[in-house]
């Protein structure tokens, strides 16, 4: 029996959750992941009690074991990520890798209340059904066939990530695409049209999402880093400037790919049309919320283009607009609470302090000098690889955790070849957030998975398709556009 999907309401309601996936059945799995996890517990203990490596200090030595013991975690997912967060900021302190105050100094970075900020500012999207209604408007104009409105939801929801985060854009597409498929009787995990549909919404999303601060709350973890660890940030127009080809190209491989991969049976799209021309009708005109949301909403975005990041820090500006949206009534802290994500919050908290750790302590220093063993890359080689590095482990585990992993090594190697902070903290974050392969690699990938319509083989066919041609694209990007804005 197909599932009903209830439109959110003009008063605010959240868009509807996506059904989980079903539980993981005990197997092969599992036993995985408790042999994963105790071989990085006993790792982390025998790299506690050995005698410190030459070169390696004390409080390095400790400060690697928590690393070591976190990443194992954060790879099997055997614990929440926020819950490993906690757990690496009670290691440094309790093995003394840390001040303890200086690990809880981590959670009052500027890029934990950006990050509270940008989940606020989504939540009044969502909440006062703004974002529906654009992205309605939006998909109407792209309901004369099945191909093109496939492309349609793939703009809109990279369009849509230009102002919230990617997870929050799926899933407020989500019941657009399901009452789609549900009006054209696509068959769950058969129809290779149901695959387009739910692939281009979900990968639209994830590829726009680099386009701003906004598209993915990662962007605060690499900006929280980097404010940590130079001192310095990166502007609103600065960052589009440098993601905007990575985007562009992107969304025209997008579509290559899958249908390189998926051969879409025709359907009569007389019926999906039908269901959008109602939701649209449904909509009604614009309410003082919508208008107010939409005022501060610009207002908060042109101050981050105009003065963030130089004359006023981001989380400042993002506070601020926040702050705005309760005054005006937008938001009320009953609805607010359930847009602030303490998971991802805690996390990036652990993420910062793990990696000022490692880099206080010289522990990544040490850990890349016995990789290297010698060989001494250059910046663009530095910048590209690091890259690629986070996309591949970004694949095995959340793209923050992957920033928490490679950001700190990679802040180390610069030191030493001369690469752009910068330029570093921008390819990584763009690397982090292309992870096509796995169902569970990132929220998007997961919430379509949960429709239905996709089988993990479809994942892995079309996905390692797609990240072969966003890592050409990237390494593309890094040598001949960032030099010429002066990145690189």
């Amino acid at each position: 029996m197909r599932r009903s999907f209830r439109w959110p309401d003009e008063r605010g309601a959240r868009p509807p959750e996506p059904p989980r996936p079903p539980l993981r059945s005990a197997g092969w799995e599992e036993w995985g992941q408790r042999l994963l996890v105790t071989i990085g517990v006993l790792s982390s203990i025998a790299i506690y009690f050995a005698p410190s490596a030459d070169g390696l200090s004390i409080e390095g030595r400790k400060a690697f074991s928590v690393f070591v013991l976190c990443t194992t975690l954060w790879i099997s997912n055997a614990l929440p990520y926020g819950v490993t967060a906690l757990l690496a900021v009670a290691g440094l302190g309790l093995t003394g890798a840390m001040k303890p105050t200086d690990a809880y100094s981590s959670f009052g970075s500027s890029a934990i209340f950006f990050l509270m900020g940008i989940f606020l500012i989504g939540g009044a999207l969502t909440d006062t059904g703004l974002s529906k209604r654009c992205a309605l408007l939006m998909l109407r104009r792209f309901d004369h066939s099945p191909f093109s409105f496939a492309m349609g939801m793939m703009l809109t929801g990279a369009f849509a990530t230009v102002w919230m985060p990617n997870q929050a854009t799926t899933a407020m597409l989500f019941p657009i695409a399901m009452e789609v498929a549900a009006a054209l009787h696509l068959k769950p995990k058969e129809s290779e049209y149901g695959k387009l549909l739910f692939f281009s919404m979900a990968w639209g999303a994830m590829v726009g999402g680099n386009l701003s601060f906004l598209g993915s709350s990662r962007a605060a973890l690499s900006l929280g880093m980097l404010q940590k660890s130079y001192g310095i940030g990166i502007g609103f127009a600065q960052w589009m400037v440098a993601a905007a080809p990575v985007v562009v190209l992107g969304l025209i491989t997008t579509p290559l790919v899958l249908r390189a991969v998926i051969r879409p049976e025709p359907v009569d799209f007389g019926a999906a049309r039908r269901v959008i021309e109602r939701a649209v009708e449904n909509l009604g005109p614009m309410r003082r919320p919508q208008y107010h949301a939409l005022a501060i909403i610009s207002l908060t975005i042109a101050a981050w283009v105009s003065v963030g990041g130089r004359r006023v820090d981001l989380a400042v500006i993002a506070l601020l607009g926040a702050v705005a949206l309760f005054v005006f009534k937008v938001l009320t802290w009953e609805r607010a609470e359930r847009h602030v994500y303490w998971n991802i919050v805690l996390m990036y908290g652990g993420a910062i302090a793990l990696g000022s750790a490692l880099d206080k302590t010289g522990a990544a220093r040490w850990l890349l000098q016995g990789v290297l063993d010698g060989y001494q890359p250059s910046a663009m080689a530095t910048i590209i690889g690091a890259a690629v590095l986070a996309l591949l482990l970004s694949e095995v585990m959340s793209n923050a955790a992957a920033l928490a992993v490679v950001l700190p090594l990679a802040f180390t190697l610069a030191a030493q070849s001369g690469a752009s902070p910068v330029a570093l903290v921008l390819a990584v974050s763009f690397g982090a957030g292309l992870d096509f392969v796995f169902p569970m690699s990132t929220a998007p990938n997961t919430i379509i998975f949960a429709s239905g319509y996709l089988k993990t083989s479809d994942f892995l066919k079309a996905g390692l398709l797609m990240t072969a041609a966003s890592i050409l694209i990237l390494i593309a990007v890094v040598m001949w556009w960032w030099p010429l804005i002066g990145l690189v």
